[in-house]
């Protein structure tokens, strides 16, 4: 049986209008998650689990995170219009804002103690451990696709996954899917993996099998989320430690 073999311009068609979508959806996502508690605060009704308050500092992550999004729409369009040239140049932008995200990330995670703006079935030091498990495999990614940037498939897929890492567990995890139990919270939680799916599947279209970068993206995804699931189930004691971090309850 024969089989039919798209032309170079068609795959890469294909792959700019992917890698484009993608990126809308995960926007969509952020602005679904987030809409009633930041973007539309007290124009749309809020979900159950609102943010509390709305200080400087969740206004400076919102921002900083916002812009990161835009970064990612910005970059993939430019890929989509072929302007190749302008994607590499805001690439080095992209990356010392990521460096600067670093900080904002762990910030967040800390100063949210104070706001106590957890789960019922946890508390505010124990629930840090969610935000503070991205870091490092966000870092890891954005760090080898800047690595590979002139490996073009392996660049894209650490990146997307980036930015899914951390769209997946905010912004589905604020979504009203599952009652705020453990065993909710479990489900909702690990419902974010499914955004890789679409990444699998264009993988097995596009390459025959899934690719190397894709499944460290995968992983690196699983392990921010399965570091939080082990504090909670295992009910180890996360929050002795939390409690000693810098700027905690700040």
């Amino acid at each position: 049986m024969a089989t039919i073999v798209a032309p170079p311009a068609d795959r890469k068609a294909s792959e700019r209008k992917f890698y484009s979508r993608m990126a809308l959806f995960l926007v969509f996502l952020v602005l679904l998650g987030f809409g009633p508690s930041f973007y539309l605060r007290d124009i749309v009704p809020s979900y159950p689990r609102p943010n509390p308050t709305l200080p400087p500092t969740v206004i400076l992550h919102g921002t900083v995170f916002t812009i990161w999004m835009a970064l990612i729409i910005a970059q993939t369009q430019l890929i989509s219009a072929r302007k190749h040239e302008v994607h590499m140049r805001l690439g080095k932008a992209g990356m010392l804002f990521a460096i600067l995200m670093i900080p904002v990330m762990y910030l967040t995670g800390v100063w949210q103690v104070a706001r106590a703006n957890q789960p019922p079935f946890t508390d505010p030091l124990t629930w840090s451990i969610v935000p503070l498990a991205v870091i490092v495999p966000f870092a890891a990614l954005v760090w080898g696709g800047w690595a590979n940037r002139r490996n073009v498939q392996t660049h894209k897929r650490l990146m997307l996954s980036a930015a899914v890492l951390v769209v997946m567990g905010p912004s589905i995890g604020r979504i009203p899917i599952a009652p705020p139990t453990l065993p909710g919270f479990t489900f909702q939680f690990l419902l974010g993996l499914a955004l890789f799916i679409p990444l699998f599947v264009w993988d097995r279209r596009s390459q025959g099998h899934i690719h190397p970068a894709t499944k460290f993206g995968f992983a690196m995804a699983l392990t921010s989320e399965a570091i939080p699931l082990a504090v909670f189930w295992g009910k180890l004691p996360w929050a002795s430690v939390a409690a000693h971090l810098p700027g905690v309850g700040a």
